[in-house]
């Protein structure tokens, strides 16, 4: 029996992360180009239940990975969390997912890849399998990578047993499979172009990105927060609406930050907080998170959050 007062279930994407920036202005093409690459385990969902035990929950992690060394690497790691990988699929067929991100010098994206063909493995027949484990937590966690039946299958369980659900929409190109659930969704955190695929309007001013959050709740939502990096954030609920700014801290390494924001808030609201102060919560992770080297900040905790705040 496991002593930790919140249980989370975690479900989507976890890999190998690649970040590559180069240590000079001008990348000549056809060429190698000195650098700095950074190796480390990612994946939106993977962050995010690293992020939540690390702050105190015990958590229940869904996956897919190859059959590789990679895959099952990643699952010790997960469990030296204590994160309880048991349901975790290992696919001989695929390959560990993966993504490879090359940054600006100034530590801003310029391109990506990423392969995530493992997570199709994820079936509705493998999360009906699990409906009754639904059931004895507390909050389910998502991202975006879930097949298109998966994610029907998924809201179709959390809706009978009436489990709050966090989503974080995960790139632009997936937020779309979430729209027939908006009413499903206690919170989402989308960044700005994610919000606006889910809205189908721009939202390139203060007043429309307000807008774009009230939206999300008249769609449904519980509660919205679209995050803009530097620029802090905006939330919206049924009663209220704001703008967080960002701390103003120097910058190491911008990613694993908005998956660090969905894990807070996750988190801060099973606590029984206020969403005003929920989001705080998550902005003061995202903060910690980019003062870090790594995707995942490995000595964040709520009482970090805390100390931030005051």
């Amino acid at each position: 029996m496991s002593y930790k007062e919140h249980r989370v279930l975690v479900i989507g994407a976890a890999g190998l992360d690649m970040k590559v920036r180069p240590r000079i202005q001008a990348v000549e093409p056809h060429r190698s180009n000195p650098g700095r690459i950074r190796a480390g385990w990612g994946g939106v969902a993977r962050n995010v239940a690293e992020n939540l035990a690390r702050l105190g929950a015990d958590v229940y992690f869904i996956t897919a990975v190859g059959d590789d060394f990679w895959g099952h690497a990643l699952l010790d790691f997960m469990k030296s969390l204590d994160i309880d990988v048991q349901h975790a699929l290992i696919s001989p067929e695929h390959t560990t997912g993966a993504y490879m991100g090359l940054y600006h010098t100034d530590a801003h994206l310029w391109f990506a890849f990423d392969d995530m063909s493992v997570m199709q493995t994820i079936t509705p027949g493998h999360l009906h399998a699990l409906r009754g484990f639904f059931k004895t937590v507390d909050m389910v966690c998502i991202d975006a990578n879930l097949s298109a039946r998966a994610l029907k299958t998924l809201f179709r369980i959390t809706s009978q047993y009436e489990i709050p659900v966090c989503v974080d929409p995960t790139t632009a190109m997936l937020s779309h499979r979430l729209h027939p659930y908006l009413p499903e969704i206690t919170v989402i955190t989308p960044d700005r172009d994610e919000a606006e695929a889910l809205v189908g309007e721009p939202l390139d001013n203060e007043e429309a990105i307000t807008h774009g959050a009230r939206r999300l709740v008249q769609l449904g939502v519980d509660l919205a927060i679209i995050t803009l990096g530097a620029e802090g954030l905006f939330y919206a609920t049924h009663e209220e609406s704001g703008r967080v700014p960002a701390f103003p801290v120097e910058m190491v390494d911008p990613v694993g930050a908005g998956d660090a924001l969905t894990a807070a808030v996750a988190y801060a609201l099973m606590e029984d907080v206020s969403p005003e102060e929920a989001v705080r919560l998550g902005m003061a992770a995202a903060t910690q998170t980019i003062l870090c080297h790594e995707t995942v900040c490995p000595h964040i905790s709520l009482e970090m959050l805390y100390d931030r705040l005051t």
